[in-house]
């Protein structure tokens, strides 16, 4: 029998050992990707998140516009220029309406603007409506003349009795 040389075990035992453990070279390889998947969903996230609360807001803000706007057209708010009015359920909206003429006769253009001002850029969010409306004094000229008339025609009518 020969005497196995040490050479010839370490070839028999490097052959047949399984292998034990990661390198560090995959420990690294392994840690960069982890971490670069958790900085990407992080942004993911924080993007998605600010998306949320600007969406949030501005769907707030058509929502008081457009109620805003009907209250005008509907003369339960006074139709005349106002500027940063806050709201009286939370002063952070404010609204501003503005009347002017339109490039039509007897038509009136108004536009309302809703904003909120928050702790940071993120949380402010502006939105404008115009539309046009028949002028109202139109309407009350209107009214005073025929109400003059009928005041005349009484007149005459009691005179003539």
């Amino acid at each position: 029998m020969r005497a196995a040389t040490p050479s010839h075990r370490l070839c028999h035992h490097g052959q047949s050992s399984s292998r034990r453990g990661l390198t560090l070279l995959e420990i690294i390889l392994a840690l960069t990707i982890f971490f670069g998947a958790m900085a990407a969903l992080s942004q993911l996230a924080w993007s998605g998140s600010r998306a949320a609360i600007q969406a949030r807001l501005k769907t707030q803000a058509i929502v008081r516009c457009e109620t805003k706007l009907a209250e005008v057209l509907a003369g339960i708010e006074a139709l005349g220029p106002k500027s940063n009015v806050a709201f009286p359920d939370d002063s952070k909206w404010t609204y501003s309406v503005s009347i002017g003429d339109s490039p039509f006769p007897d038509l009136l253009q108004v536009q309302v603007t809703v904003g909120h001002t928050g702790n940071n850029s993120l949380a402010n969010v502006q939105f404008s409506l115009n539309r046009w409306m028949r002028d109202p004094s139109i309407f009350l000229d209107a009214a005073e003349k025929q109400q003059a008339e009928a005041d005349a025609e009484a007149q005459s009518q009691g005179a003539t009795q």
